[in-house]
Formats: structure tokens, sequence, C-alpha cells
């Protein structure tokens, strides 16, 4: 499907340069670790955590409930606006997600998730990389309810899995106190808030240039189809 044909609120296109994809796994952040006088900071932290993102619960009940032309618009927005897949409640991805749910036969929310879900995978991988799991499980959640068959979702639940494990281990080894992993949770959510701007503001960019070169190629085309 052509630009000419697809309705956006902002042109698009779902393929990202491959070195946009490519990043490190390593750079393991200490996670929550505990003493023995921590025990029961640590245990009622986890007790009050919220539970991982599921396809079922990723949509915020506040955008859940919003009307389809309500949605239309603050999809179109967020799009605009670079915030493509975070913050979680106020994004691209779980508006156009919600929109779908009451207009399934929309073929410009089914474009639009298809531009979009290559970065859902893009950023799932980053937030791995910074142990920054709950994030990972929500962008997970999003790509799975927009595609529950999506070729990334296997290795990027094993990839969270596997790097959990890594992490568990060595808070283990460290045994931080319970402000030690205040401190670093704090710090954490610092660095994604940061990471999340500069890189939707790239995404952004580049699937805009991306766009623009394609309509010049599909002007091209039709013009050589005239002549």
């Amino acid at each position: 499907m052509n630009s000419d044909t697809r309705v956006r609120p902002m042109p698009r296109v779902s393929v990202l340069p491959r070195a946009v994809l490519v990043l490190a796994l390593g750079g393991l952040l200490a996670a929550c670790g505990k003493d023995e006088t921590a025990t029961p900071a640590a245990g009622t932290a986890a007790s009050t955590a919220q539970p991982a993102a599921t396809p079922a619960t990723v949509i915020s009940g506040k955008v859940a409930a919003m009307k389809p032309a309500e949605l239309r618009d603050a999809a179109s927005k967020a799009y605009n606006e670079n915030r493509l897949y975070a913050p979680a409640g106020d994004n691209a991805i779980e508006y156009y997600l919600a929109l779908r749910d009451k207009s399934p036969n929309d073929a410009a929310v089914s474009s639009a998730l298809t531009d979009l879900l290559p970065m859902a995978v893009i950023a799932t991988e980053q937030s791995v990389a910074r142990n920054d799991f709950s994030e990972a499980q929500r962008l997970t959640a999003l790509l799975e309810k927009a595609d529950p068959q999506h070729p990334a979702l296997t290795r990027l639940k094993t990839a969270i899995t596997d790097q959990q494990q890594v992490a568990q281990q060595r808070a283990t080894q460290q045994q931080l106190t319970a402000e030690e992993q205040a401190k670093k949770q704090a710090d954490l959510e610092k660095q994604r808030l940061e990471d999340q701007k500069k890189q939707q503001a790239l995404a952004a960019k580049q699937l805009a240039d991306s766009q623009v070169a394609d309509r010049g190629a599909a002007a091209a085309r039709a013009a050589a189809d005239r002549a």
C-alpha cells in the first residue's frame, strides 16, 4: 500500500534502518537486592509491585473508556508529538490499539500500527538492555496485543526472562540495602525517561524522512507510467 492510499495522522513507514535495531544487551545495572536487615523492606516492595502487563491489561482503563473520535484525536496528537510507545497511558500505540478494539475494520488504524510496531520491538530491546523489566514487559504486551503472531515476540520474551535471571544473580551477589535499591530504581526510571525521549524523536525523524523518500519514488513511478 503506498502513501497515496494510506490515511495517517503523519506520514510514516514501518521499516527502520538496521543500525537502529542493533543495541548491546550488556552493561547490566544492579537489580533489586537485599541483605538480612533489608529483607522485610524488599519483601514489602515485592508484594506491592504492580503485576506485569499482559495483552489484556496493557491498555489503561482511562484509554479504553474513550470514544472513537477521542481516541483518534489523541492518537494523532501523540503520533505527531513523538509519544509513539511511551509514556504508559498516553502514547500512539495504546490509543490506536484501543481504537482498533472499537473499530476493527479501520484500515488507517491497522496501517498506523504496522508502522509503529517495529519501534515497540526496538524499545523493548532497549528496556532489556538497561534491566528495565517492567517497561520491557509493558512494551511486549503492547506488541502481543497488536499482533499475537509477531515474529519478535518469542525472542523478546526469552531475552526478558534470561536477563532477569542474570540480574537476580547479580543482585544476590551485591546484597543491596533497601535504600540502595530505591536509589537504583529512581535512577532507572530517570534513565528510562531520558532514553525514550531521545529514541522516540530519532525514530520519528527517520520514519518521516523515509516516507518523504517513498512519496518521491511513487511520484516518479507515476510520472513514468504517464509518459
